[in-house]
């Protein structure tokens, strides 16, 4: 499933927009299959889970510039450009394309709808903006254009080919991709010298991956939301034994040589033209420079590929009441705050039963 949007045809003088603006929309989004419980994702979760998921950078890459192009002067706000395209990643469905694509959820075992809610943003939140522009800034759009849901099914040739509902003591596994636990946010000290954070909010379950991305919040402000802060000299630790050692930023060489997408995507990072009121050209309002913005992956399973591994469960850690650690240098301090959050992946399959599921973990 995806979720587009539209931006309204007006005057974009003195405003832009970052690559990617289409996640930014987007609050949280929930599901709920039949009458299981209903769970929450962020829209910087979804970016994330996204990434991780692609089968290569390229394939990556596309998917950001997809979720909304870079837009920083009045000429940019036309034709295919006023689109964003988002994937919505759910337990059961994957943006990617390649082998680890997850098999079609059989909705006919279900006597209930799947409901699956968004909830937007303001979508002035989106926009930076230069009050100094000749003439002004133009006010920023109140209402999307358009918006819209589109989902991808499979159709059965006949009704013999679908599977059949099962009552009660009886029912069906369908094994998730992973179960994506709504992120945790942890403040973090403004400092370069190495500080520890405890990780909590796990639930019951198996957890077979960590991954996190830090967020400086005077660049957030500056209007570039996905310019995350790689950090040093990382180290996760349960009940005091490491697990992972991340010297310097090996970090992203440890996740290259894990998968064949590296934690870290291609970015473009806006700035301000400064200037009195009035003078700055409109065309000249904002300038971009590429930038390499990284997350962090922190597995507690053992790697294994798609094609050669069709039955084969690959088993995490259980939490339970053990104490998760993470320690880190962040770069540099900043004039804003550092936030870190932080994503647990759980192995959970959904049941199938009687008409109804429920996540079991």
């Amino acid at each position: 499933m995806i979720v587009a949007f539209k931006l309204p045809v007006q005057s974009y003088a003195g405003l832009a927009v970052p690559r990617a603006w289409g996640y930014k929309l987007i609050n949280r989004v929930s599901v709920r299959y039949g009458g299981s419980s209903q769970y929450f994702w962020t829209g910087d979760q979804i970016f994330v889970e996204n990434m991780r998921e692609m089968t290569s950078p390229n394939t990556r890459d596309v998917l950001v510039q997809l979720g909304g192009a870079e837009m920083k002067k009045p000429s940019d706000f036309q034709g295919d450009a006023m689109y964003a395209y988002v994937p919505l990643n759910l337990p059961h469905s994957s943006p990617n394309g390649g082998l680890l694509k997850p098999n079609p959820l059989p909705s006919e075992l279900l006597n209930q709808p799947i409901v699956i809610t968004l909830e937007l943003n303001a979508i002035d939140s989106i926009f930076l903006e230069n009050v100094n522009v000749v003439g002004g800034a133009a006010a920023a759009p109140t209402a999307l254009e358009d918006a819209w849901f589109q989902t991808r099914m499979v159709h059965a040739h006949d009704a013999g080919a679908l599977m059949r509902p099962m009552g009660h003591g009886a029912g069906y596994s369908f094994p998730l991709k992973a179960f994506y636990q709504n992120q945790i946010d942890v403040p973090l000290q403004n400092t370069t010298t190495a500080q520890s954070i405890t990780l909590t909010g796990f639930r019951a379950g198996d957890v077979r991956s960590i991954f996190f991305w830090i967020e400086d919040t005077a660049k957030t402000a500056a209007g570039n939301p996905f310019d995350f802060v790689l950090p040093r000299d990382v180290e996760l630790l349960y009940n005091g034994l490491v697990y992972q050692r991340f010297k310097g930023t090996s970090s992203q060489i440890w996740d290259l040589m894990a998968c064949e997408t590296p934690s870290q995507f291609s970015n473009s990072i806006l700035a301000v033209v400064a200037g009195g009121a009035g003078t700055v050209p409109v065309d000249a309002a904002f300038t971009s420079s590429a930038k390499v913005s990284s997350w962090i992956n922190m597995p507690f399973s053992q790697i294994y590929e798609q094609l050669s591994a069709s039955h084969l469960m690959v088993r995490g850690k259980m939490i339970e009441n053990a104490v998760v650690n993470v320690n880190l240098a962040l770069p540099a301090t900043t004039t804003g705050n550092y936030v870190l959050h932080t994503v647990y992946s759980y192995n959970c399959l959904l049941f199938e039963s009687a008409g109804s599921a429920e996540y079991v973990f």
